[in-house]
């Protein structure tokens, strides 16, 4: 009788170790699932997130050693010798002159035509980069192919039109335009802008987002501040 008795009482014992394990064993896969899809789902809202928002697209900006453009340095003030090029003034209004120009807009500053920017840029890539378009706090510039190969001579009407830029090179040849939108692997070249005079003023001491077409599938993308000299 006490045999059957301690049999019984040991299938009882196995059966609730039994029980227990299979418990723990459900407990465990189920937070192995849980820990499985949480993952899943934060890999899927940042990879969502980046595609929505644009952020691959520009988070190259935030590393210039992964950009193929970079911006070296620019000029907007109401000042004169526009990052040491000579004659390329502005007025000293307290804006960038725009619309308010609009009467004689392909004239120099001083003449009552639109102001100027200089940006300059070095291609930081392998290869040649092509600068098809530049945009300036919303209004797209191109190329004025007017200037190929000429010496910038404001006095003499050889610069960009309005709504224009030409491409400049450094050093000796600070004055020569360029005869081609070509910017090649290690080239630093400066960028000037003649505003349009379909766009407001822009007024001093405030950002503007620059924007630079090279032709490749995303616009490479800067802040800079209006009034600056950089």
């Amino acid at each position: 009788m006490k045999s059957k008795l301690n049999q019984k009482l040991k299938k009882e014992k196995n059966s609730r170790l039994k029980t227990r394990r299979g418990v723990a064993d459900v407990i465990s896969t189920m937070m192995l699932m849980a820990v499985t899809i949480t993952g899943a789902s934060t890999l899927t809202y940042f990879m969502n997130d980046a595609f929505v928002t644009g952020n691959l697209g520009t988070i190259s900006t935030l590393d210039s050693s992964s950009l193929n453009l970079l911006l070296l340095a620019y000029d907007t003030r109401d000042s004169f010798d526009l990052l040491t090029l000579s004659e390329v003034d502005n007025l000293t209004n307290s804006y960038l002159c725009r619309v308010s120009c609009a009467a004689n807009p392909d004239t120099v500053p001083s003449l009552g035509g639109t102001e100027f920017i200089v940006l300059q840029i070095q291609n930081n890539g392998l290869n040649s980069i092509f600068l098809e378009k530049v945009t300036i706090a919303g209004s797209t510039y191109p190329w004025d192919s007017s200037t190929s190969g000429t010496i910038l001579d404001l006095p003499g009407g050889e610069f960009p039109g309005d709504g224009m830029f030409s491409i400049l090179s450094t050093g000796n040849n600070s004055n020569l335009q360029s005869e081609s939108i070509e910017i090649k692997n290690g080239q630093i070249v400066n960028v000037l802008i003649k505003l349009d005079s379909s766009g407001p003023d822009i007024q001093l001491n405030k950002g503007i987002l620059v924007q630079f077409n090279t032709g490749g599938m995303h616009l490479v993308e800067f802040l800079i501040d209006s009034g600056d000299a950089r």
